[in-house]
């Protein structure tokens, strides 16, 4: 787990040496998947919290970095018999890019640990994914664009968010993602609040 810490607080060192505007956010976290055949069905909610840090300079690199742990409970149901488990999800991701203007294409990595303690069996499942997006300045806040999961057509997912700075120094954020993966309809909310520096 230690070893899963370094990509991101290396992308956090760089941040802090180009420094045009870094933006820090802490943020609620909220992930649903469900699904579903013939016979059983499965049902996973999970809320957590959360840390981001964006460094945007102008005209030159961009870095982000950041991680969030959930926890919860998932129900999985055979007919009309059903059962809870306690799940937990950790992530983390970094991602570089460069500023163009009001446009800052970017590309990532991310690596997820999830795990399901089931009536005192426990099953645990690590992935590694690549992801691009796109930040788009737009007057004072900035929109972003992400493909997350390239490499895995089972997890592949799609998100969208915003940066809006409510003051001088406090910014206010939020995102939105969703599984493209037919067989489970998973979503996932983030609720950000933070400071420039």
């Amino acid at each position: 787990m230690k070893k899963l810490l370094v990509l991101p607080l290396v992308l956090l060192s760089f941040c802090v040496i180009a420094d045009d505007e870094r933006i820090m956010l802490g943020s609620f976290e909220r992930e649903t998947a469900e699904a579903e055949d013939d016979v059983s069905s499965a049902d996973t909610t999970l809320n957590g919290f959360g840390a981001r840090l964006f460094s945007f300079k102008n005209e030159g690199i961009y870095l982000g970095a950041g991680f969030s742990y959930l926890t919860g409970d998932s129900e999985y149901c055979v007919g009309s018999n059903c059962v809870s488990a306690d799940a937990t999800g950790t992530s983390f991701f970094g991602e570089i890019g460069r500023s163009m203007g009001h446009w800052t294409p970017f590309v990532g990595l991310s690596f997820t640990s999830s795990e399901v303690d089931l009536m005192g069996e426990s099953d645990s499942e690590e992935t590694w994914g690549l992801s691009a997006g796109l930040w788009l300045q737009v007057d004072t806040f900035m929109l972003r664009g992400a493909v997350v999961n390239l490499d895995d057509e089972d997890n592949r997912a799609i998100s969208g968010g915003v940066l809006f700075p409510v003051s001088a120094n406090f910014t206010l954020g939020g995102e939105f993602g969703m599984n493209l993966d037919s067989e489970v309809d998973g979503f996932k909310l983030s609720l950000q609040i933070g400071r420039k520096f």
